[in-house]
């Protein structure tokens, strides 16, 4: 770490990742994909163990904000799917978002946020100041024990050669999902529903298109 500097280190363990291997440093638990992909698991969090073992000898470690958090979850037969990418289902996106460090309080946060949070309170949290054009916003406030503001998550996935484009809103515990150039909407309670088995579209259109309306408002015209 410089001296008289804050610092920034980012590490992106790929492990657990597809293809799935097996470890020495790791329990057997058998030959399916999810076993193998707990192995990983297991390694992975050894081995952040082993980091924060290190960082925690450290002088700068009592002034060190830790996060914790994953660019996507993986897929093991739900939605008849298998690993990940390709769509948006709660299995994919649903990824922990962990901080620790001085003057963060002890909690847990109901309200839904995102990764594209993560930039903005990454600065303020290293006291830098500047104009910017991010989406997200600073997270600070309740990391500290400020009121968490209810406010919708967007979520987006590209078009490319492996996937169609598909974005979504969660906004509370309803989440809208888009098919690609807006052709189809689905609609889940993600609260009486989590793995996203019943489309309630139909059933309750004021709620889709107040949902509808907006994801059309935050996303703006296509």
């Amino acid at each position: 770490a410089p001296k008289d500097k804050p610092f920034f280190m980012y590490l992106h363990y790929m492990d657990p990742h597809d293809v799935y291997k097996k470890h020495k440093e790791s329990p057997d638990w058998g030959q399916k994909t999810r076993d193998r992909y707990d192995s990983e698991v297991f390694f992975t969090d050894l081995h952040i163990g082993k980091l924060l073992d290190f960082a925690k000898t450290q002088p700068w470690w009592d002034k060190t904000v830790l996060i914790v958090s994953a660019d996507h979850g993986e897929a093991f037969g739900e939605h008849k799917m298998y690993r990940h990418a390709f769509e948006l289902w709660e299995m994919l996106v649903h990824v922990p978002l962990l901080f620790c460090g001085p003057g963060i309080h002890a909690r847990r946060i109901a309200e839904p946020r995102g990764n594209v949070d993560l930039a903005p309170t990454i600065l303020e949290l290293q006291g830098v100041r500047a104009d910017n054009d991010f989406v997200g916003k600073s997270l600070v406030a309740e990391l500290r024990g400020g009121a968490t503001e209810a406010r919708p998550v967007l979520l987006d996935l590209p078009a490319d050669s492996n996937n169609p484009e598909r974005r979504a809103l969660i906004d509370g515990t309803f989440k809208l999902l888009v098919f690609g150039n807006d052709w189809r909407f689905d609609l889940y309670d993600l609260a009486s529903d989590p793995g996203e088995t019943q489309d309630l579209a139909k059933k309750q259109p004021e709620k889709l298109g107040a949902m509808k309306a907006a994801y059309q408002k935050l996303w703006g015209p296509l």
